[in-house]
């Protein structure tokens, strides 16, 4: 789910390169997805991800378990 949501993160900065807000959250949600070690340390990026960046990639985010962050 976290690689899931990563890539749809990258895809919707893509597309809207020509907006600054998916390039700004879409950046800083993957910053503290690196440094994320259970899944309350993201949620609040995940949810603004939803709304500027990407729905797919900001849902997979949520779903994520604290599984996903031990490696």
């Amino acid at each position: 789910m976290k690689t899931a949501g990563k890539v749809f993160i990258i895809i919707g900065m893509i597309v809207g390169f020509w907006m600054i807000l998916p390039l700004i959250f879409g950046g800083i949600t993957l910053s503290k997805l690196k440094t994320a070690t259970c899944a309350e340390d993201i949620k609040v990026w995940a949810i603004v991800d939803i709304f500027f960046c990407s729905l797919l990639g900001g849902i997979l985010l949520l779903c994520c378990k604290d599984e996903d962050f031990a490696s």
